[in-house]
């Protein structure tokens, strides 16, 4: 157990322990046994809720989860790994003036999208470079890579709309007691909108980027069939050649002329130099 002005950490099995002191316990139980996205539930006499926060790079593991009880006196975060613990430890100096649990609960979430942007924009660097390299050739391990970023910027856009819930669901409860200031929850929803906003933006990037991708690969395809439509029409009047020379039959004059085999040649190559001409005049070439 850590214990911080206005702030108590647990581990799950602490709060089991405690659980006779929190109303609505089994609600928060359940919630933790699973973190799968950010949500809060506003009770009379609390709020809990769960955080999962992604890390802030191509990895799509949590940076941290963990479970929180909101009462008008404590915030009580609940987790196991110990990386909360120590991600506040190194912030501690951020909370030393807040004076209710409320703003404790709003600095931490603030912090954990601190340098967000920052982010957002270097995802913003990467998608313009990969489309730079598009237009010079396609890498190999483009599509896989762009599959990544698409991945990625699905689970912040989910991220960001869940903490937008948060703060538009506390700051409208402005006859609670536990909630202090409503007004810094309005703002922190609008930010996390906006955050949400530059995710759609790079989401629309994204797709944009396979739809040229996918365009590229359609027009290497064609012009590949083009090529070889182009081969099989060339050749397509020898093997007439010599599909008919090849009856062999008794009275054909050609077979009994001595320069047949050369004429032969002479048309063949004439026919193709005829049809280069032709297909590069048609700019099929």
């Amino acid at each position: 157990m850590v214990n911080i002005h206005c702030l108590t950490i647990l581990r799950e099995d602490e709060f089991r322990e405690l659980k006779k002191d929190f109303p609505h316990d089994n609600e928060l139980l359940h919630s933790i046994r699973s973190i799968r996205y950010c949500k809060a539930e506003v009770f009379r006499d609390c709020i809990l809720g769960t955080l999962r926060v992604p890390e802030k790079n191509e990895k799509r593991t949590p940076q941290v989860v963990c479970g929180f009880y909101l009462t008008d006196k404590e915030l009580f975060l609940i987790e196991d790994s110990g990386e909360l613990k120590h991600w506040i430890e190194k912030k501690e100096e951020q909370f030393q003036e807040l004076k209710s649990p409320d703003q404790f609960l709003l600095k931490m979430m603030e912090l954990m999208i601190e340098n967000d942007l920052l982010y957002l924009l270097h995802l913003e660097k990467e998608i313009e470079k990969m489309e730079d390299q598009l237009i010079k050739g396609v890498p190999n391990n483009f599509f896989s890579v762009l599959t990544k970023y698409r991945q990625k910027l699905s689970e912040l856009d989910a991220y960001y709309e869940q903490l937008a819930m948060i703060g538009d669901l506390l700051q409208s409860q402005d006859g609670l007691p536990i909630i202090r200031n409503t007004e810094s929850w309005n703002r922190y929803a609008l930010r996390t909108e906006r955050l949400q906003n530059h995710v759609h933006l790079l989401r629309e990037n994204i797709l944009q980027l396979r739809e040229l991708y996918q365009s590229q690969q359609e027009a290497q395809q064609n012009k590949i069939m083009c090529i070889l439509t182009v081969v099989t029409t060339i050749f397509l009047p020898l093997t007439l050649l010599t599909g008919w020379y090849g009856m062999n039959f008794v009275n054909m004059p050609e077979l009994q002329w001595k320069y047949g085999y050369v004429a032969v040649i002479v048309i063949a190559a004439i026919t193709i130099i005829f049809e280069i001409i032709y297909f590069k005049k048609k700019k099929l070439l």
